[in-house]
């Protein structure tokens, strides 16, 4: 149904319509290991963004031009992977050391946009969001890294640790 990926078309979905950088994070990150993706690929660029712009609005300075950093060098680096994503590259980096220079104005926080270039893209984004349903609670989607139910994270850890304590036991 879909040329793009949907994990793609849903990250696209919550950059612009509830702003969960958080989620866009999470969605693109599951999708990169799935695909096996490269450490410098452009999917390690698009979630270095959201993680930049998460932090900005957080107030973390600090991670936030870091990754702004990092975003910045790997998306440079894939400005033709850009392309065929139907992304415009040079006003989509222009934005985000924008939005880098701003913040190290201190200026407040202020969402940047992905400028879809591709007629296709458009259209398949249209078509996506008429069954996205958006977290509108803003406190939820700014903190969502700790509010969130971390239960089936906290028992992966739980496992994998005991796993590591029983093969330690039988050396």
């Amino acid at each position: 149904m879909y040329s793009y990926p949907v994990p793609y078309l849903a990250f696209l979905a919550h950059f612009h319509i509830d702003r969960d950088y958080f989620e866009c994070h999470e969605l693109l990150e599951e999708y990169w290991k799935k695909i096996g993706g490269a450490r410098d690929s452009v999917w390690v660029g698009l979630i270095q963004c959201a993680v930049f712009l998460y932090h900005y609005r957080r107030g973390n300075q600090t991670g936030a031009l870091r990754m702004a950093e990092k975003s910045l060098q790997c998306l440079s680096r894939n400005e033709q992977a850009l392309i065929q994503l139907g992304i415009d590259p040079e006003p989509f980096l222009l934005s985000i050391q924008r939005a880098a220079d701003r913040l190290k104005q201190g200026s407040p926080f202020h969402p940047i946009a992905i400028p879809i270039a591709d007629d296709q893209l458009q259209k398949e984004f249209g078509h996506f969001v008429q069954s996205f349903e958006p977290e509108l609670n803003e406190q939820f989607v700014a903190n969502k890294h700790m509010l969130r139910d971390r239960t089936d994270v906290l028992k992966a850890r739980s496992a994998a640790l005991a796993l590591k304590k029983a093969g330690k036991a039988t050396m």
